[in-house]
């Protein structure tokens, strides 16, 4: 009887520590990391080459990202997107990451991924000789865009008056037509824009102005919200890890890049070789992206397209691109 008893007691120690054993194996057993999540928005044109290569290559998931793209027309789009909460992270040019600072939303510029300074083009009829001849004529832009900004300084660097001047609101995918039937005299637009507007309408157009000479690179932004910075700052590390591969790729499978880029925006390789030469790619933030983006702030809030100018310096946060760059 004593020998059962020892028996039953022995079984049920063993019991316990095979059970003690699988929980300690359950507790033990790796956990599977789910991908962070990202809403990112970026345009399939040329400015924004780095995103597409990063998404379509799978940059971003290689650095534990899973990425919403967001495609827009574009960066006036991307700024809304990030005030209203709809995407954590948005590329756009710098008229709209101004903008976006002067609403005082808590957005943050974290790097700059490109510039060009004739990156925008004026394009219309070849009996538009310059800036000049612009009094009176219609000129298709999307409004709210870098482009526009660019517009207007080229207006006030030539002497003419804004008012003097229709601004015609117009989609960029409906620009080559309202040129053709002259629902509008020129355009203006950072690349493919404008070459579009040139195949549809041949030796009739020309390119009368770019933004070259106006006292800005154009510096290309990536904002994210305060939202993101606060929930998930390592997502933003991470996509800066993936922009800054895409942009090395560019560089080292340049032909690779063309074709697929030409691909995603709907342009010949030809067309986006030649879009390729207005602007240039590369992340980081200098001084010179400052005095850039504080003179279209300048610029913006002396024509009344926003209240006053932001705080260029507080909407920036370098931590993310330092631990790139490191």
């Amino acid at each position: 009887m004593k020998i059962g008893k020892v028996a039953l007691v022995a079984a049920v120690v063993v019991v316990l520590i095979a059970a003690a054993a699988g929980a300690v194996l359950v507790m033990s057993a790796p956990v599977e990391k789910k991908d962070m999540e990202l809403r990112l928005t970026y345009s399939n044109k040329i400015d924004y080459e780095p995103l597409i290569i990063a998404q379509e290559k799978g940059f971003f998931k290689d650095e534990g990202l899973n990425v919403t793209a967001l495609v827009v027309s574009g960066g006036i789009q991307s700024a809304e997107a990030l005030a209203t909460g709809s995407a954590d992270m948005g590329a756009m040019g710098d008229a709209p990451a101004v903008t976006l600072m002067a609403k005082n939303m808590g957005a943050k510029m974290v790097a700059r991924y490109g510039d060009g300074e004739g990156q925008h083009r004026l394009v219309g009829w070849t009996d538009i000789g310059s800036v000049s001849d612009l009094a009176g004529k219609k000129v298709g832009v999307q409004f709210g865009s870098s482009s526009q900004g660019a517009f207007l300084r080229l207006l006030e660097a030539n002497g003419i008056s804004a008012g003097d001047v229709t601004q015609v609101p117009l989609s960029p995918a409906d620009m080559p037509n309202a040129v053709k039937t002259r629902q509008v005299d020129a355009i203006i637009g950072s690349e493919p824009w404008p070459t579009n507007v040139e195949n549809a309408n041949g030796a009739d157009v020309h390119e009368i102005a770019n933004s070259s000479g106006l006292g800005s690179t154009y510096p290309l932004a990536l904002m994210v919200t305060q939202k993101l910075i606060d929930e998930r700052p390592e997502a933003v590390t991470a996509a800066l890890k993936a922009i800054d591969r895409a942009i090395k790729y560019m560089e080292t499978d340049r032909d690779a890049a063309i074709t697929l880029c030409a691909s995603k925006i709907g342009i010949s390789a030809e067309d986006e070789k030649k879009c390729l030469t207005t602007v240039s790619y590369d992340l980081g933030l200098n001084e010179t992206d400052i005095i850039s983006l504080r003179s279209v702030g300048e610029f913006l809030a002396s024509s009344g397209k926003i209240a006053a100018l932001p705080d260029i310096e507080a909407s920036i946060d370098r931590t993310y691109l330092d631990a790139v760059k490191d």
